[in-house]
């Protein structure tokens, strides 16, 4: 049986000048889906750490995080 994403609320907002990456997988398959159920349930945060999936999906190798970001799917 495959995993299902599971955000976790934060209290507090994340300090991007400390990192996301030891919050977030940013190259998760799932992360649209995750930031989308954040939104829906108005947290202030959220983070992937308790996630099945945080740990398993690789990183894009040689690919930059504000590169990466701005390319994500608009719609």
């Amino acid at each position: 049986m495959l995993a299902k994403p599971t955000p976790t609320e934060l209290t507090a907002p994340i300090n991007p000048d400390r990192g996301v990456e030891g919050h977030r997988n940013l190259f998760c398959s799932f992360y649209d889906g995750c930031l989308d159920e954040a939104v829906k349930r108005s947290w202030n945060s959220w983070t992937c750490v308790r996630c099945q999936l945080f740990a398993v999906e690789p990183a894009e190798a040689g690919v930059g995080l504000e590169d990466y970001a701005t390319q994500r799917r608009l719609g």
